[in-house]
């Protein structure tokens, strides 16, 4: 078996999306102009998960119906599965399973697709009391993090608020193993993301008391700092997300902006206008690799043997080519053993000849 692993993004630069309070979609440029690519997304009430596969579909969680679905790059939409009841908070495992929270059913699962409807497996119920999930986020070694906020549950009205497991993060394995909890002494936390040196940044979306209006930065021995608060800008932020520079931005709901902060330190508003900001997921550009990457079978074999690797990339660019014989060894680990050669504008080319050494090789194309 030959693959080609495309590490690279089909993009010259980062998109950021987000899901606002007037049932839109919008698509940020670089520049920071909005524009509105889904309108009128009536019914999808709650906290709307988005996520962004490797070739730059976006996928949506639409708990108003119960549903997920997903818009391809040239517009098109597809709903790619219903009943998934109440389905929240949406993000890509390193397997490049979907992964979804299911607040109503306080769990997460993973979504298999088939017969037009998502189907849960396996199915996570939570055992430390966090009765809501919203939010999700994955770290680099495939463990993930749920953010439980009982204060946006539709009928928490209807029942006393919870002594335990509310404002906290669950921490669990990558084969849904309860690890416990993470993060406590939360403030509605909301967005959830890691940078690459693994600190984990937590949006707390209350107005009052403790960590009002604040980003959290937890680091992997556990230690915690305020990273953000009001006096930086912060307004109810919700969704937040890492740039392939390592910006993070964030979805200030009550301000109707987002705001971008570098990674020393420095905020500024990245666009303005926005109604509700809440869910926010970011196409990474070409300077970053995808976490997973995305297997095209655009392979040929040739008559002696030699395997021809064909890449569509925008024009001028210069890729290397790594191999490995398994696909899931560290990046370190792959072998560089040439580049591509652009043969025509946008259209690239290697080829192999040493392929019929390994009975099993995996590429990688690496941007330089």
């Amino acid at each position: 078996m030959f693959v080609l692993l495309l590490a690279t993004s089909r993009g010259v630069a980062d998109v950021i999306y987000v899901w606002s309070g007037d049932s839109t979609i919008q698509k940020i440029q670089s520049n920071g102009v909005c524009s509105v690519i889904y309108p009128n997304l009536s019914g999808w009430n709650g906290p709307v998960g988005l996520a962004v596969d490797n070739v730059g579909n976006l996928y949506s969680g639409c708990p108003g119906e119960s549903s997920i679905r997903r818009y391809t790059p040239d517009g098109n939409m597809v709903l790619m599965g219903s009943s998934v009841d109440s389905v929240s908070a949406i993000a890509f495992d390193k397997s490049a399973n979907l992964v979804g929270t299911i607040p109503n059913y306080a769990g997460i699962s993973r979504l298999l697709f088939s017969y037009g409807q998502y189907f849960v497996y396996p199915y996570s119920p939570f055992n430390a009391g966090a009765l809501y999930p919203i939010s999700l986020t994955f770290d680099q070694a495939g463990n993930f993090y749920v953010a439980n906020n009982w204060s946006v549950c539709p009928v928490a009205s209807y029942y006393p608020t919870p002594t335990s497991g509310d404002n906290i993060i669950e921490k669990f394995s990558a084969n849904y193993a309860d690890l416990g909890i993470y993060v406590t002494n939360l403030n509605q936390p909301w967005g959830l993301a890691f940078d690459k040196a693994g600190a984990l940044y937590i949006a707390n979306s209350g107005t009052a008391v403790l960590l009002k209006n604040s980003i959290l930065k937890v680091t992997a021995d556990g230690s915690r700092q305020v990273f953000a608060s009001s006096i930086r800008g912060l307004n109810q932020p919700r969704g937040i997300a890492f740039d392939s520079s390592g910006n993070l931005f964030v979805a200030n709901s009550g301000a109707g902006n987002i705001l971008k902060f570098t990674p020393a330190g420095a905020v500024s508003v990245f666009a303005s206008g926005l109604n509700l900001p809440t869910s926010i997921a970011i196409y990474p550009g070409l300077n970053s690799y995808a976490t997973t990457p995305v297997q095209l079978i655009n392979t040929t074999r040739l008559t002696n043997g030699a395997i021809q690797l064909n890449l569509s990339e925008p024009g001028g660019l210069t890729f290397g080519v790594l191999a490995a014989t398994n696909a899931t060894m560290p990046l370190s680990n792959w072998t560089t053993i040439g580049s591509f050669n652009e043969v025509s504008a946008g259209q690239y080319q290697f080829t192999d000849t040493q392929a019929t050494n390994s009975a099993q090789q995996f590429y990688r194309a690496k941007l330089q």
